[in-house]
């Protein structure tokens, strides 16, 4: 058999081999196989067998080689997997249509590859055994990490909003549906965040015949890896292998912020996804600006599509990214040239591509007009009437990690005659100037919104890593001692931290501490079957925040509200569906209440969840174990309205008879910790806009480490407030050690948590809380009532003894609160409240 001929055969046997294992898949014949396995195949089949075939035709071969292949072809694979998701709707047919028959649309790039892969395929420098070594381990202890721990599946977090939506679609057969968890939403269902990427996890659910939820899992731990490769792609440009090696462990150590993070665990999350896929697309884009071939540029346009199709929030990465670089090009060269030429043409072309799903999702999905997305938050006042995006976002997302790019922006205007540092140059400076320079703050912050606070994610932190270590490399063999050792201090500062995290992560039974199976759904998930066998198809039930995702989630039934800012940015009504459920259920309210919210979102069933031990930290109003016992007692009353369906361990189902239900007047009882004011009564101001404080008390005036305090603050308004996100915060606060010296305000928070640092030991704490637990919310309060806020703080096992003033507080903030200066720097902050007592803390009991 000629070369020539077997490089024809082999793409067409490609292109069988994935019709085959479909086949298979699809008929079952598979499925005594692990259900990771059947799902590890339909991935396969479905997106990067597919971009492996497109990777081929294109014939761009990408950085390190076949090694460092599959992260372009993920990005590949999911473009075409898109494109057919658009196709079939176009046509008029179900998506699903996409997995059924053998997935022959999967096999068609191979068709491509033996029709236009190159005769001989572009040449590429390959990693060498060292530096592939090194990455392949990264790859696999990510996959390790994400596979021990998989994505969060709690309250807290996005997995049951996009499970619930990927059950929707294969129950649909909708790619797009608005009914995800509303019925009959209407237009305020559409959502903007949702792209290709979630109906393409649906169709991997459905050759794999595996759940969504399990599926969410499963594909987190094969995304990961290919996140270090992307990543270990793009460093490659610096150092070759040696630049490969350090960006995918960098990757690994700081994605997120570290692997005490929750955030390389949610690879399957379209805006992860997104985010390193745009990052293959950056690394072809420099490619194509040393190559310069159609070829080159074919493989950037299917890229930059791959990323925009799983987000739309790509198209705003590129403008950025791309548009910085031309402004660095333009300067670097004085004028025009060819690679400015070359950028801006190729810019032109992905924006061609990608105007007719960017105009169609504009006008199918984007109409903002959620209150809980549009408001103003995560904006650092610097003075009055000048804010920029706080400051602790870089740390929220990079920690320790963020000191590398500000600390290297001098060596990247050293080396900017490459290409590579000339990109992380001009993002680290558009990014800056985005976020930081009040002017631009001013104009874009009413348009993008909390999407500012997304910017630090253009930044690569594996890419800054390399940099620095291909400069220490080559300053020392050129024998500039002074430019590793720069180059080593900045690497220290910035990968100590992470480095320090992987450890504690790695020796730990969860690698992150505040993803306690506390929060997890599937506390529940007994109840949730019971609810998807059991209740008619299509049932709405009326629920708290906490549980309502949860339940579309794992069953087939809709619910009529949601969790904090989990919802479309189209929902208008997100926070009137909020207030409406508390409200409906609220223990002490009328009948006529809850009947008007029943009526109002055609409600069916109510589930009352009490499986909360913990306070649940949400913005609004949340569930307790209190208030599930005061609502079960409520409903009790009216068995003629409210038929008990299934009640097992504090989680209780009813049906609402509506009929029923209309017919019973009044039932409101009067809220035992609500009083009529007294002419005794004191009351302080909080602030403009806050409810007044009436009295406080704590019930002792000493307590040793590790106790836990139980108190009371009573709150009257002189007008009723709007509702939205209240917090109480309990302040303990003592004087730092005698023999230190003492800081000026301004930065007395810095400096105490430099000497808490040093010392090991904490001179501050605080526990926060929703008044009344968010079940009779700050908007419902009336001016003849005083409401009595009980609350529990437990004193922290590593505070330091001593004379503690304890201070309270309330605050009206959105989900990202916005704050001023001091509030970073100093300990007179918005917490900062009014002294109410004091505390003495012990170390033993006595002492």
């Amino acid at each position: 058999m000629s070369r020539s001929l077997g490089a024809k055969l082999l793409p067409l046997l490609g292109g069988l081999a994935g019709l085959a294992a479909a086949a298979l898949l699809q008929q079952g014949m598979l499925a005594p196989l692990p259900a990771f396995v059947r799902l590890t195949l339909a991935f396969l089949v479905l997106v990067i067998w597919p971009g492996i075939a497109w990777r081929l035709a294109i014939g761009s071969p990408g950085p390190g080689g076949a090694i460092l292949a599959p992260g372009w072809a993920l990005g590949f694979g999911v473009a075409w997997l898109g494109l057919g998701i658009l196709l079939s709707r176009v046509a008029g047919l179900p998506f699903t249509v996409l997995s059924a028959n053998g997935a022959p649309w999967a096999a068609l790039p191979w068709l491509a590859a033996t029709l236009w892969a190159p005769a001989e395929p572009a040449r590429t420098t390959p990693l060498g055994r060292s530096a592939t070594l090194a990455v392949l381990a990264a790859a696999l202890l990510a996959a390790a990490h994400v596979a021990r721990d998989g994505p969060p599946v709690s309250y807290l977090s996005d997995s049951p909003d996009h499970i619930g939506t990927i059950r929707r679609m294969l129950a649909s057969h909708d790619a797009f549906p608005a009914d995800a968890f509303f019925k009959d939403p209407g237009p305020t269902g559409a959502d903007p965040r949702k792209g290709l990427w979630h109906p393409g996890v649906a169709l991997v659910c459905a050759l794999a015949r595996v759940e969504p939820l399990p599926a969410w899992r499963g594909l987190s731990v094969l995304l990961a890896p290919l996140f270090v490769l992307n990543a270990a792609a793009f460093a490659f440009r610096f150092g070759g292998g040696l630049g490969a090696a350090v960006g995918g462990w960098t990757l690994l150590l700081t994605y997120g912020g570290g692997l005490s993070t929750s955030y390389l665990s949610e690879a399957v999350f379209a805006t992860k996804l997104a985010d390193q896929l745009a990052l293959a697309t950056i690394t072809a884009l420099l490619a194509d600006l040393d190559r310069r071939t159609a070829r080159s540029r074919a493989a950037v346009i299917g890229l930059a599509l791959g990323t925009i199709g799983v987000h739309v929030f790509g198209a705003v990465q590129f403008a950025i990214v791309f548009g910085a670089l031309g402004v660095g090009l333009l300067v670097r060269e004085r004028g025009g040239s060819a690679a400015l030429t070359r950028l801006v043409v190729t810019s032109v072309a992905v924006a061609l591509a990608a105007a007719p799903y960017l105009g169609w999702r504009a006008v199918q999905a984007y109409a903002p007009a959620n209150p809980l997305h549009t408001q103003t938050q995560g904006m650092l006042e610097l003075a009055p009437g000048v804010q920029v995006v706080s400051f602790g976002t870089m740390w929220e997302w990079f920690g320790p990690a963020w000191v590398l790019f500000p600390l290297s922006l001098f060596a990247w205007a050293r080396a900017a005659r490459d290409n590579t540092a000339l990109l992380l140059l001009t993002t680290t400076l558009a990014v800056t100037m985005l976020m930081f320079c009040p002017p631009v703050v001013a104009v874009l912050e009413p348009r993008l919104g909390y999407l500012l606070m997304r910017l630090p994610w253009l930044l690569p932190a594996s890419a800054a890593a390399a940099f620095l270590v291909a400069a220490a490399r080559e300053g020392w063999r050129t024998g500039r001692r002074l430019a590793p050792l720069a180059a080593v201090a900045v690497l220290a500062l910035g990968l100590a931290g992470p480095l320090a995290d992987a450890v504690r992560a790695a020796t730990r039974d969860s690698a992150w501490p505040h993803a306690l199976p506390a929060t997890s759904v599937e506390r529940w998930s007994d109840a949730l079957a019971w609810m998807d066998r059991e209740l008619p198809n299509g049932t709405v039930v009326l629920s708290d925040p906490a549980t309502s995702y949860s339940i579309p989630m794992l069953t087939r039934h809709w619910v009529t509200t949601l969790v904090d800012q989990h919802s479309s940015p189209n929902d208008a009504l997100a926070l009137e569906r909020m207030l409406d459920a508390r409200d409906a259920l609220d223990p002490y309210a009328s009948w006529e209440r809850t009947a008007r919210v029943v009526r109002r979102w055609g409600a069916t069933a109510i589930a009352l969840n009490g499986r909360f031990d913990e306070p649940v930290q949400l913005d609004i109003w949340a569930p307790s174990a209190s208030w599930y016992a005061a609502a079960h007692a409520r409903l009790e009353r009216a068995p003629g309205a409210f038929h008990l369906v299934y009640d097992s361990d504090r989680f209780s189902v009813y049906t609402i008879r509506a009929d029923s239900l209309e017919a019973l007047v009044d039932g409101a009882v009067p809220r035992p910790f609500v009083r009529a004011p007294s002419l005794n009564d004191r009351a302080r101001r909080m602030g403009d806009g806050l409810p007044e404080l009436v009295s406080f008390h704590v019930g002792v005036t000493q307590a040793t480490r590790g106790d836990t305090i139980a108190g009371a603050a009573e709150w009257r308004v002189r007008a009723p407030l709007p509702a939205g996100a209240y917090r109480v915060g309990i302040r303990f606060d003592r004087a730092v050690p005698a023999d230190v010296p003492r800081s000026v305000v301004f930065v007395s928070k810095l400096w105490r948590k430099l000497i808490e640092r040093v010392r090991g030991e904490r001179y501050r704490f605080r526990s926060d809380h929703l008044p009344v637990s968010g079940a009779y919310g700050v908007d419902r309060w009336a001016p003849t009532e005083v409401v009595c806020d009980s609350f529990r703080v437990q004193v922290p096992y590593d505070v330091a003894p001593g004379d503690y003033v304890v201070k309270v507080a309330m605050a009206h903030q959105p989900h990202y609160p916005n704050l001023r200066l001091r509030d970073l720097t100093s300990d007179d902050d918005f917490l900062n409240g009014l002294e109410v007592g004091r505390l003495q803390v012990t170390r033993e009991r006595g002492n």
